[in-house]
């Protein structure tokens, strides 16, 4: 139960909320070059029934003011969240706090997240929950759900026709072991459902990104479903938070070389999140999970040779030749 104390709800907005209502949750910060686009991208799906949710982190351009613009033009779709209260300063606690936020003062029971500088594809709303809806028909445990996506430039131009094959991902691989190490779901095409929602809190500075960390209750708790088929342009400009660079290309591999600090760095959240995680869900891991995922966060207790050794052994390996071997050399 989710006892932390928000301030009230904004004004006397009159919202429909049904069983079939998603909400949609979106942070900003900066994002006036792109945002219209992308809020009137979810305008226009052919699924209609949800809330867009937008909290902006203390932005120094226009972004505030064109937020304002949606909710006064659509104040039965879109709410503007502006409690004092919460607490930003990064894409991971902006969402954080969007959703502790949506769970404390509405009831829901589907969840989805939005970059602001995206685009979604017209069905994007609609297969994702047609596919979640399906995946609920057969098991009573949390679901999480997540697509493809095609990669395009500034100015929406496609640069990759699949996310997955532009940064070689298997969308099938999603055990433990590998997901511990890497997260390989997107979260902007993320779609999860309130079982999920409500065993997760993301406001642990131990979490690495809110995406993953979904990932993971997901992974130990419920069930994983792909979508392999893209539903959303995810924009690359020079102010993303987090990109897409094509993989096994000479400039990646190059960058990866001179650029290690980010590898390394990635390396060891990864394995903070680890003590977090097995710490926050002790009591629900089954043996093999808590042992798993307790030995994966004891990693720089070893020397760099026993490391190596150990992610081999237990499958803590990257997707991608490259990757693994940039894993290996930086751990």
């Amino acid at each position: 139960m989710n006892t932390r104390k928000f301030g009230q709800r904004n004004g006397n907005q009159k919202m429909h909320i049904d069983k079939d209502t998603i909400a949609i949750c979106m942070a900003t910060y900066n994002g006036e070059r792109y945002l219209s686009e992308q809020i009137d991208s979810i305008l226009a799906q052919t699924y209609s029934n949800w809330i867009l949710f937008i909290r902006d982190d203390n932005s120094k351009d226009n972004t505030s003011t064109i937020i304002d613009e949606y909710t006064i033009k659509y104040p039965e779709k879109i709410l503007k969240i502006e409690d004092k209260s919460l607490v930003g300063g990064s894409s991971k606690k902006n969402f954080a706090a969007i959703i502790e936020w949506v769970k404390y003062h509405y009831a829901f029971n589907y969840y989805a997240f939005s970059d602001q500088d995206d685009y979604w594809l017209p069905e994007k709303v609609e297969k994702t929950i047609d596919v979640l809806k399906k995946a609920e028909g057969k098991t009573t445990r949390p679901v999480l759900v997540h697509t493809d996506l095609k990669v395009a430039d500034s100015k929406l131009q496609e640069l990759g026709a699949s996310f997955f094959k532009y940064r070689a991902l298997n969308p099938d691989v999603k055990d433990l072991n590998h997901l511990l190490i890497q997260n390989n779901i997107t979260g902007c095409t993320m779609m999860w459902n309130k079982s999920l929602n409500d065993m997760v809190t993301l406001d642990d500075d131990a979490v690495a990104m809110h995406d993953w960390w979904l990932t993971l209750a997901a992974c130990c708790f419920g069930t994983i479903e792909c979508l392999q088929e893209p539903t959303i342009l995810y924009r690359q400009h020079d102010n993303n938070v987090v990109g897409a660079t094509k993989v096994n290309t000479p400039s990646f591999i190059i960058k990866r070389l001179f650029d290690n600090n980010h590898v390394k760095e990635t390396l060891k959240m990864s394995v903070v999140q680890a003590g977090a995680f097995v710490h926050h869900y002790e009591k629900l891991l089954d043996e093999i999970q808590k042992s798993l995922i307790e030995n994966y966060s004891k990693l720089y207790s070893t020397n760099k040779i026993q490391r190596v050794f150990y992610v081999i052994k237990n499958r803590h390996l990257k997707q991608g030749t490259v990757q693994i071997i940039g894993e290996l050399i930086f751990i």
